[in-house]
C-alpha cells in the first residue's frame, strides 16, 4: 500500500467507527420505545386477566430476553461490526456531493498502483493519481461526513415515548403502581387492581398478635365501587391447603366485620369479592401461648358466729379485706389448659407462705387458705405444656378484728331542761359490723342508779334502735331533779366488746320556767309560724273545695249534650266528686279537731289563750259546714242510684251538688279570712311593738358590756402604756370597742326603722323609740366608742379609758329612761287589741319585754351577729343565756323560716331565721347519724342511795311498764 493512502485508510476506517457507534446508538433508542410498549402490554394483560405469578414470570422473562437482546445487539453494532471501504466510502460521498466520487476512486487507483497485471507506466500513473487525491482529501474531516445526524430523532422520539409512557403511568397511577409492584415482585403479596379496593384494617400491616384460644374480629374496609358482599379466607401459616372461607358481615361506613373464632395457630388471612377479582393484601395474626388469666374467683366463707352466708365473687386483685378466721378459696380459669399453680402470701420479707394450686378443671386450679394474717397476695400459673404466666398477680389482703360495736344517744343529743309535762322520749341507736348481742340501758334520778333495762336480740342484729319515754308528769319528780342515762351495747363475738355511750342528763324545769326561757330566746313573731301553718292547711283545703265545685261545674255543662253512653262515663266522674267531697269534709274535720287543741294550757304569751278562743270558733263553723255539705253530697248520691242497679243523672241534681260546693266554699273562705285577720295579722301588729321592746334591751345589753368594758380599760388608766403587754391587752380591747361602736350605729338605725313601721298602729312607742335614736345621736356615742377604739390601738391607756368611761356616763343617762318607757308602751298595745281586735292582752306586754333577741326573724340565741355569745372575746357579756336546750310542748319555734304577711294576711314571703337561733320543738326520730363511741365520764353522787332509793324504784317501774 502506497503511503499516501495510509491517511485516508485511517480516516475511512474512523468515519465506519463514527457511523457505527451511531447506528447502535440509534437502534437502542428505538428499541425502548417498543420495550415500553411491551411493558403496557404485559400491564394491560395482567389489567385484564389478572395473571398468576407464572404468566408474570413468563412475560418478565421475556421482557429480560428482549432487553439484553437490544443491549448486545446496539453494542455489537457500535463496537464490534466494521463496513468495507468502498462501503464508507461510499456512504461518505453521499453525506457529501462534494467528494464526488474521490474516494471510491482513489481506492480503485490504489489497488491498480499495485496490481502486477499492469503495465508500470500504468501503475505509476495510478499512483501519481493516489498522490493528488491525498492531498486533496487530506483537509476532509471523514469521522464527521459520517453521521447521519439520524441519532438526534432517534433519541427525540425515544424521550417521546418515554414522557408518553410516563404519563400515561401518572395518569392511571393506582393502577400503575399496582402493576408495577405485581411485576417487581411478582411472587410478593400485590393484589391485582380492581375497581374495588380492599384494605385489611384490623390486623394492620405488620399483623396482630391475639391470646391462645381468644376470638378476633377482623376490619376490611373498601374504596372505589362498593361490593355486594366480601369473603374472609384465612389458613394456618404454610397450610394454604386448609384455607377456610366465611362471608363478611356489612356494617355499613364501618367496613365489613369478620369474627374468628378460638384462635389456636398462626394464621394468614385475606378479604375478596366472591370472582375474586377484587383482593386484599394478606395479613397475619400470632398467635400467644402464654396462659393469659381469663377470670378469678373468691369465695368468702366468714366465721359462723357472725351469721354470714357463703359467698363468692369475682377477684380484682385488688385489696380483698375480710373478718380472721375467714376461709378463702381462690378459682382462676385460663385460656390455657392448665396444670399448676401457687398462692404466696408475703406477711413480710422474711415470712412468705406458699400454697400449690392444683387442677380442679380443664382450664382452672384453686387453693383455700384461712385468713389470720395480712400480706400481699402473689398468684402464678403453668399450662400443661410447662409454659408459666408472664407476670405474678398480685392484689392485697387485709385482715380485720371484730370492732367493739358503736352507740349513741341521738335524741336528745346533750343535756338539756325539760318542762315538766313534756314526755320526752330518749331514742338510742346502736350498731356492730357483725353483730348485737344486747343493749343496756341505765337510768338514774338524781345520781341513783336503778337497775339497767336490758334489750337481748336472738337473731343478728347489726343495727338497733331502742326508746325511752319519760313521762314525769305521772312520776314522782319535781322541779331541779335531773334524769341521768346511757346505754352500753354489746356485741356477738366469741370475746364480747362492749361500746358505752354519752350520758344525758335532763334537768326538769316547771312549764313557767320553760315558757321564761322561751320569751327571752325569742320573740312574738316567732310563734306566727305556728298558726300560719294551720292556716295554710285549711287554705290548701279551701282551694281543694274550689277545684272541686269547678269540676261539678265541667260536668253539669258536659251532661247538657250527652248521649246515653257518654252519660254512663259522666256517672263515674260523678262517683269520683262525691268520693272526692267526702275525703275533703273528713280532713276539714281533722283540722276542726287540731284548732280545738291547738294553744297550751298555759301559752308561752297570755294573747295565744285569745286566739285559741277565736280558733274554737272556726272550728265550730267548720264542723257546721261540712255537716251541711255531707248532707247535701249525700242527697246526691242517693238520686243517682234510686234503685240497686239503676244510674241516673239530671240538671237539678247537679245544680244543687253545685251550690252546696259553692255555699261549703263560700263558708269556709269566709272562717279562714277571718282567722287570718284575727291571729296572723295580730301577731305582725304585735311584733311592730316588739320589735322596739327589743331595741330597748338591746340597748340595756349594750350599756352593761359597755360598763364592762370601760372596767377592764381603768387598769391601763396611767400616761405610761409602753410596754407590749399592755399594748397587746389595748389592742385587744379596741376589737371589744370597735364591736361596741359598730352596734350602736346599727341599733340607731333600727331604732328610726322600727319607729317608721309602728308609727299608724303605736304612735307612742313610736316615739319613744325616736327620741332614743336622736338621744344617741347627740350623744355621739358611735364617735365616742370610734374614739377610745382609736385611742386604744395608738396604746394611749389614759385617753382610751376617758372616751369608753365617757361613753358608758352617756349610756347611763339614757339607761333610765328605757326602763321608765315600758308602762306606757304597754298600755298603748293593751288599748290597741282591747278596741281593734276585742282582744285582751293579759300580761302579753310583760312576757314580750323577756325578749332578748336581736334583729327582725334574726335569731341570736347565744351568740350576736360578731360572733359575740354569752361573753365576748375579752370576758365581758353581752347577754347571758344557758348553754343548754330546752325540750317542751311548745312547737312553733320549729321551722327555719319565718314568715311575713302580704296582703289580706297570707304570707307572701319568707325570712330567714339566724342561723344561732335554737330550736325547741319535739325531738324526732334522727336518721342517717352516724354512731360513735365515747364513755360517759363517771359521775360522783353527792347524796346517799337510801335517800332516794324508794323513789328511783318506784319511778323507773312507772317508765317500764
Amino acid at each position: 500500500m502506497l503511503k499516501e493512502i495510509h491517511p485516508i485508510v485511517s480516516g475511512l476506517e474512523a468515519a465506519d467507527r463514527s457511523f457505527q457507534k451511531e447506528q447502535g446508538r440509534g437502534f437502542l433508542l428505538r428499541a425502548c420505545s417498543y420495550l415500553l410498549g411491551f411493558i403496557l402490554f404485559c400491564f394491560l394483560l395482567d389489567l385484564f386477566l389478572q395473571l398468576t405469578s407464572g404468566p408474570r414470570l413468563v412475560l418478565l422473562a421475556v421482557l429480560a430476553i428482549l432487553f439484553v437482546g437490544v443491549l448486545g445487539w446496539s453494542f455489537y453494532v457500535a463496537k464490534v461490526r466494521r463496513n468495507q471501504l468502498e462501503r464508507t466510502a461510499r456512504l461518505l460521498e453521499t453525506h457529501d456531493p462534494n467528494l464526488g466520487s474521490k474516494l471510491i476512486n482513489v481506492l480503485q487507483l490504489e489497488a491498480e498502483a499495485h496490481n502486477p497485471k499492469l503495465n508500470a507506466l500504468t501503475r505509476q500513473m495510478a499512483a501519481q493519481a493516489v498522490a493528488g487525491y491525498a492531498t486533496e482529501l487530506r483537509a476532509v474531516d471523514f469521522p464527521r461526513l459520517a453521521k447521519s445526524g439520524r441519532l438526534a430523532k432517534d433519541l427525540r422520539l425515544a424521550g417521546i415515548a418515554g414522557l408518553a409512557f410516563v404519563l400515561i403511568l401518572g395518569l392511571f397511577y393506582q393502577v400503575s403502581t399496582t402493576e408495577i409492584l405485581r411485576f417487581a415482585d411478582p411472587l410478593g403479596d400485590h393484589p391485582p387492581y380492581s375497581f374495588t379496593q380492599l384494605a385489611i384494617v384490623d390486623p394492620g400491616d405488620k399483623g396482630a398478635q391475639v391470646v391462645y384460644n381468644k376470638n378476633f374480629i377482623v376490619k376490611v374496609k373498601h374504596g372505589g365501587h362498593r361490593p355486594r358482599e366480601l369473603f374472609l379466607t384465612y389458613f394456618p401459616a404454610n397450610h394454604p391447603e386448609q384455607a377456610v372461607t366465611v362471608p363478611m358481615f356489612d356494617k355499613g361506613n364501618l367496613g365489613f366485620y369478620q369474627e374468628i373464632s378460638r384462635i389456636k395457630n398462626d394464621l394468614v388471612l385475606f378479604a375478596h369479592t366472591g370472582n375474586k377479582h377484587s383482593l386484599s393484601r394478606q395479613r397475619k395474626l400470632n398467635v400467644l401461648l402464654t396462659p393469659k388469666l381469663e377470670r378469678a374467683f373468691v369465695q368468702v366463707t366468714p366465721p359462723a358466729y357472725t351469721g354470714l352466708k357463703l359467698e363468692e365473687k369475682p377477684f380484682d386483685f385488688k385489696n380483698l379485706k375480710v373478718l380472721a378466721g375467714t376461709k378463702l378459696r381462690f378459682r382462676f380459669q385460663s385460656n390455657r389448659p392448665l396444670r399448676e399453680g401457687t398462692l404466696e402470701l408475703v406477711k413480710s420479707p422474711t415470712e412468705i407462705q406458699r400454697l400449690q394450686m392444683t387442677k380442679s378443671g380443664g382450664n382452672e386450679i384453686a387453693a383455700t387458705v384461712d385468713a389470720h394474717d395480712s400480706g400481699r397476695l402473689r398468684f402464678s400459673m403453668v399450662d400443661v405444656d410447662g409454659i408459666g404466666s408472664e407476670d405474678p398477680f398480685e392484689g392485697s389482703l387485709t385482715v380485720t378484728h371484730d370492732l367493739a360495736p358503736e352507740i349513741q344517744i341521738v335524741s336528745p343529743k346533750q343535756d338539756c331542761f325539760v318542762a315538766m309535762n313534756f314526755k320526752t322520749e330518749a331514742l338510742i341507736e346502736a350498731n356492730d359490723d357483725y353483730g348485737l348481742k344486747m343493749v343496756r340501758i341505765h337510768r338514774a334520778l338524781n345520781q341513783v342508779y336503778s337497775a339497767p333495762k336490758v334489750i337481748t336480740y336472738d337473731k343478728i342484729i347489726r343495727n338497733a334502735r331502742e326508746s325511752v319515754t319519760f313521762d314525769f308528769e305521772k312520776l314522782g319528780v319535781k322541779s331541779g331533779d335531773v334524769i341521768s342515762f346511757f346505754a352500753e351495747a354489746v356485741d356477738t363475738a366469741p370475746e364480747a366488746n362492749l361500746a358505752r355511750s354519752q350520758t344525758i342528763n335532763l334537768t326538769v324545769i316547771t312549764e313557767d320556767e320553760y315558757n321564761q326561757f322561751l320569751r327571752e330566746q325569742n320573740d312574738i313573731s316567732d310563734i306566727e309560724g305556728k298558726y300560719t301553718d294551720l292556716l295554710d292547711q285549711f287554705h290548701d283545703q279551701v282551694e281543694q273545695q274550689q277545684k272541686i265545685g269547678d269540676a261539678i261545674g265541667d260536668l253539669k255543662k258536659k251532661l247538657t249534650h250527652a248521649d246515653e253512653k257518654q252519660q254512663q262515663a259522666l256517672q263515674q266522674s260523678l262517683d269520683s266528686l262525691l268520693a272526692k267531697q267526702n275525703e275533703l269534709n273528713q280532713k276539714l274535720g281533722k283540722t276542726a279537731d287540731k284548732m280545738d287543741q291547738f294553744v297550751r294550757q298555759k301559752p308561752l304569751y297570755d294573747i295565744e289563750a285569745e286566739f285559741q278562743n277565736s280558733l274554737k270558733q272556726k272550728a265550730q263553723d267548720i264542723r257546721d259546714s261540712t255537716a251541711k255539705n255531707s248532707q247535701a253530697a249525700a242527697d246526691v248520691a242517693r238520686r243517682s242510684s234510686p234503685a240497686p242497679g239503676q244510674r241516673q243523672m239530671d240538671q237539678k241534681m247537679m245544680e244543687d251538688f253545685k251550690k252546696a260546693s259553692d255555699e261549703q266554699l263560700a263558708r269556709l273562705g269566709a272562717a279562714q279570712e277571718q282567722a287570718e285577720k284575727e291571729v296572723v295579722q295580730t301577731i305582725e301588729d304585735m311584733s311592730r311593738m316588739q320589735d322596739i321592746l327589743k331595741d330597748f334591751n338591746h340597748f340595756t345589753d349594750l350599756y352593761q358590756a359597755q360598763q364592762a368594758l370601760a372596767e377592764q380599760t381603768r387598769a391601763y388608766n396611767r400616761a405610761n402604756t409602753s410596754n407590749r403587754e399592755d399594748q397587746l391587752a389595748l389592742k385587744n380591747l379596741a376589737a371589744d370597742e370597735k364591736q361596741m361602736a359598730d352596734e350602736l350605729k346599727d341599733l340607731e338605725q333600727k331604732l328610726r326603722e322600727d319607729s317608721k313601721a309602728a308609727q299608724k298602729l303605736f304612735p307612742k312607742g313610736a316615739q319613744s323609740a325616736k327620741d332614743l335614736a336622736n338621744k344617741m345621736n347627740s350623744a355621739r356615742m358611735n364617735p365616742l366608742a370610734q374614739q377610745a377604739t382609736s385611742s386604744m390601738l395608738a396604746a394611749k391607756g389614759e385617753e382610751a379609758f376617758q372616751s369608753s368611761d365617757r361613753l358608758r356616763s352617756e349610756m347611763e343617762k339614757l339607761f333610765g329612761e328605757c326602763k321608765a318607757q315600758g308602762q306606757q308602751q304597754g298600755e298603748e298595745m293593751d288599748n290597741y287589741l282591747k278596741l281593734q281586735k276585742k282582744m285582751g292582752a293579759g300580761n302579753s306586754f310583760a312576757q314580750m319585754m323577756q325578749s332578748h333577741k336581736l334583729g327582725n326573724g334574726k335569731g341570736q340565741g347565744q351568740q350576736g351577729k360578731q360572733g359575740r355569745g354569752a361573753a365576748g372575746s375579752s370576758g365581758y357579756a353581752v347577754m347571758q343565756g344557758p348553754n343548754m336546750g330546752v325540750l317542751g310542748n311548745e312547737s312553733m319555734i320549729s321551722k327555719s323560716d319565718a314568715r311575713q304577711s302580704g296582703g289580706n294576711g297570707r304570707s307572701q314571703e319568707k325570712q330567714k331565721l339566724g342561723s344561732d337561733n335554737l330550736s325547741y320543738e319535739k325531738p324526732e326520730s334522727t336518721k342517717d347519724v352516724k354512731s360513735v363511741n365515747r364513755k360517759s365520764e363517771a359521775v360522783t353522787s353527792e347524796t346517799t342511795v337510801d335517800e332516794y332509793g324508794d323513789i328511783v324504784d318506784q319511778y323507773f317501774k312507772a317508765i317500764t311498764k
